[in-house]
């Protein structure tokens, strides 16, 4: 088995362990992935304030048919890819370092590759994730790491900029309250931040775009720095203004009515794009997607929310829910938006703002189907559910 660890201190940290990783699987087949940690970074005395930034770090096991030197190329031409310095002082902060740990049960000493990796003894959190995923390896049981968390699934953390959404309505209306949870909910592991500033609770009344555009102009402008933030919203101009604007990595067509300006915008800029399935009927997707597709969006870049909850029967949802495959047969990601919405009232008598233990249990039995990311208002407990399961899993 190989083993191979990675890092990343500098830039969006999640995105960077999940890019890395895609981009190995081209040439590393991984079977097992641990944990991932946050740490302090590591540096002599000398070092500059700003280098002291929090790594997350994680270790990943597998086969691969490179050598172990064409392998080091290879990982070489990932940091490369990924905008890594290669002439960067040493401890400076990176955005990916990987590493090989062990090779199989090959020995390696030479000037550009030492296996075992020569760090192994004097970094606790590495015999940590080593042990985690089943390496047999002396460890200190109790290291306890700054935080844990997961790469999958994927949390996309809700902020609602409204005065009445139906589970936290007026929490983060204020502009500062909103900027405060956003970046939370970063710190906490949502890989997407999505920014709702028109409420569509049962009920609701629609403001015009102006206003959606003027509840999230400072936010926006507060939170480039998070570089994962979406928007949800069913207005054309409200998309044509931030998309131009701003960098943003997902837009959510919560009614799928987007015109086909917008959606060309969406595919030129890059960002994800969330579809909706309006009624209960999947068949009815492959129109949806396909008019996405004309219109400039990539395959990977389409994303499918099959809607459950919205104006959907008791049947019609758990249909939904159980028919999450068939979505992903299509070669689509899947978003499971389920987060303290009235449909849980079905089994349980919770209010929607108490509704994070039904939404957790939900969001594990779509986990379970391969749902992509989950929609949802409590990241932090779901990360921690996530990651003891994901812990269970691998060891």
């Amino acid at each position: 088995m190989i083993y191979l660890s990675l890092g990343s201190n500098l830039g969006n940290r999640f995105m960077n362990l999940r890019t890395a990783i895609s981009k190995l699987s081209k040439f590393f087949d991984c079977k097992k992935s641990s944990t991932v940690v946050e740490t302090d970074a590591i540096l002599p005395p000398t070092a500059p304030d700003d280098w002291n930034l929090p790594y997350l770090n994680t270790v990943i096991a597998g086969n691969s048919d490179s050598d172990p030197f064409t392998l080091f190329g290879q990982i070489k031409n990932i940091e490369k890819e990924m905008g890594r310095i290669a002439d960067a002082p040493r401890w400076s902060p990176r955005i990916i370092d990987i590493d090989i740990l062990y090779y199989n049960d090959e020995k390696i000493s030479d000037e550009r590759l030492t296996v075992p990796h020569r760090e192994i003894k004097n970094r606790d959190f590495l015999r940590h994730l080593l042990k985690n995923i089943g390496c047999e390896i002396s460890s200190d049981d109790s290291y306890k790491a700054i935080n844990y968390f997961t790469l999958d699934p994927k949390l996309v953390g809700i902020v609602n900029v409204t005065p009445d959404s139906f589970s936290d309505g007026g929490n983060f209306f204020d502009p500062a309250a909103a900027i405060r949870h956003a970046d939370d909910l970063y710190r906490g592991g949502a890989c997407v931040i999505e920014l709702g500033a028109q409420s569509t609770r049962p009920g609701y009344t629609e403001i015009p775009p102006s206003e959606e555009i003027a509840r999230l102009g400072e936010i926006l402008e507060q939170t480039k720095h998070i570089n994962c933030i979406g928007i949800d919203t069913y207005f054309d101009d409200v998309v044509k203004y931030v998309i131009k604007k701003y960098d943003l990595k997902w837009i959510n067509d919560i009614k799928s009515q987007l015109s086909a300006d917008s959606v060309k915008l969406i595919a030129d800029s890059g960002a994800k794009l969330v579809v909706m399935l309006r009624g209960a009927d999947i068949a009815q997707l492959k129109n949806l997607t396909e008019r996405m597709h004309n219109l400039g969006i990539k395959r990977e870049n389409t994303v499918v929310d099959p809607g459950i909850g919205f104006g959907k029967s008791k049947r019609e949802n758990a249909e939904i829910i159980k028919n999450i495959s068939r979505i992903k047969e299509m070669g689509y990601e899947v978003l499971f938006a389920h987060s303290r919405k009235s449909f849980i009232s079905s089994f349980s008598k919770a209010e929607a703002a108490d509704r994070d233990a039904e939404t957790l249990a939900i969001s594990n039995f779509a986990a379970e189907q391969k749902s992509d990311y989950l929609r949802i208002h409590n990241v932090r407990d779901h990360m921690k559910f996530f990651v003891a399961k994901h812990f269970l899993e691998n060891v």
